[in-house]
């Protein structure tokens, strides 16, 4: 397996490198907001020049890549009208952020149906707080103002920004978590605003929609995907629209900065009726929750290790790309990525590190994605030529076997039966496998030879009278 010795000891927390990143992030943010209104004006005239602009980066892009302009200029072009956060899985469907959107869709223009009056009964008695002080409505309230919406605009303002930020927290904390940590923060938010209401008004506020808990998943997405490009799109000729990434925590602390502006203007009594602290309430949750469940360090670790990986596609196979994916792996030692990168970057001259590196990618693998197993090991094998470690070769084969790579399976466990190091146990049940996968494919001769061969080699083994049988060497009982 991997030589431990070659990866540095377990990083801290949250290194050098990350904290700069975000000290520079917050100057940035700092800089964008005392000057906000003077960026606007040019910005007006940015949006005026963005064809030209678009046209311009894109052929400078190709240059630099040695692309072809139209190849360069279609990934530049998205058709979402709508911010979204960059990267990820595509084939991770987030199922979570898409049933939520649908359940707040459904509820609000399912109560649209009813007659206006019975509408705001709705809405007086189950947003938070509600005005009936039931124990039932100030028991469920707290869970069911935040699928409640004051207007068509309202829903889909916050819709849009659940889509830009859902699926990416999603896809990293997994469906059932996110959705706990939606209603959690949500919760957390209400409960701000209320409490904020009766610090500095001596009144009870009343507050409904989803922006709370959409809050609370921003603070989420800032501590676990600080380190995420969010694509704005720009519209071009009014038809199409032209992907600007920026860093994602300018739009985020933007966001949270006009909040506590908006926040501290209430407390000195300018009227608003946006729940500015039940936003701040939820997003400071959302952080401190992503915090206290060490997701900053799997940010970081996966910030890491698309460094790596984007330094390999660069043919930067020196120390840029291998520092960054041991940083990585001193983060967390099975990322499977950062694995399979280093393997990579030690393939190039074939270096015994690569084999060792490339075993515990397949080994990774097999836990949880068989057929990606399969895929890394011919991507080895082409490179090294040579069998894995015995045992995990035969965890291999009998993949190979199970998806009906037959020759795949028998060329592995070949592999082991002649290789002298292999264990006498794992010898044995290659044997059997073997004898097994001929008999299936009606290879009842090469079956038999390989059963004598196992009869030669382990005369003593219990496992013989099956493989006589299996071969047809003997009768069946």
């Amino acid at each position: 397996m991997v030589n431990r010795r070659t990866i540095p000891e377990l990083a801290p927390a949250f290194g050098k490198e990350e904290i700069m990143y975000l000290i520079k992030a917050l100057l940035l943010i700092a800089a964008i907001y005392v000057f906000r209104d003077f960026i606007y004006v040019y910005w007006k005239i940015f949006a005026f020049l963005t064809p030209f602009f678009f046209i311009i980066f894109s052929w400078f892009k190709a240059i630099q890549s040695g692309d072809r302009f139209g190849a360069v200029l279609r990934e530049q072009i998205t058709l979402m009208p709508i911010p979204y956060a960059e990267g990820g899985r595509k084939t991770v469907i987030p199922r979570a952020t898409i049933a939520l959107v649908l359940v707040n869709v459904a509820i609000y223009y399912g109560t649209r149906l009813l007659p206006p009056e019975q509408i705001r009964a709705i809405e007086d008695n189950y947003m938070f707080m509600p005005l009936a002080r039931t124990g039932w409505h100030l028991l469920v309230s707290p869970l069911t103002s935040m699928f409640m919406h004051g207007g068509a605009g309202h829903l889909w303002g916050n819709m849009a920004a659940l889509w830009a930020f859902g699926p990416a927290v999603e896809e990293r904390v997994g469906s059932k978590k996110f959705i706990f940590l939606y209603i959690l923060t949500g919760i957390l938010g209400s409960l701000t605003f209320v409490i904020v209401g009766r610090l500095f008004f001596s009144s009870t506020l009343h507050g409904l929609g989803a922006s709370g808990a959409i809050g609370g998943i921003m603070g989420v997405f800032m501590v676990r995907c600080y380190f995420k490009k969010l694509v704005i799109p720009i519209p071009v000729f009014g038809l199409i629209n032209f992907k600007l990434r920026v860093n994602s925590l300018l739009p985020l602390g933007l966001f949270f900065l006009m909040d506590l502006r908006g926040g501290f203007r209430q407390l000195t009594g300018t009227i608003s009726h946006t729940g500015y602290w039940a936003h701040i309430g939820s997003m400071v949750a959302g952080m401190s929750i992503a915090a206290h469940l060490n997701l900053h360090r799997d940010a970081a670790g996966e910030s890491f290790t698309e460094a790596g990986i984007k330094a390999i596609e660069h043919r930067v196979y020196g120390e840029s790309g291998e520092k960054q994916l041991l940083k990585a792996m001193a983060i967390n030692p099975q990322n499977e990525a950062a694995l399979l990168g280093l393997a990579r970057i030690k393939a190039v001259s074939r270096r015994p590190e690569g084999r060792e590196y490339f075993q515990e990618a397949i080994n990774l693998a097999l836990r949880s994605d068989p057929q990606r197993a399969a895929e890394i090991y011919a991507e080895y094998f082409q490179v090294y030529n040579r069998m894995l470690e015995p045992g995990l070769q035969y965890r291999l084969a009998r993949i190979f076997h199970s998806q009906g790579n037959f020759e795949g399976a028998a060329r592995s466990l070949e592999m082991i039966i002649v290789e002298p190091t292999t264990a006498g146990t794992i010898r044995e049940q290659a044997f059997v496998q073997l004898i097994t996968i001929l008999a299936e494919k009606g290879l009842g001769e090469a079956a038999q030879f390989r059963c004598r061969q196992f009869g030669e080699a382990f005369p003593q083994s219990t496992l013989l009278k099956r493989a006589r049988q299996i071969s047809g060497l003997e009768p069946l009982p």
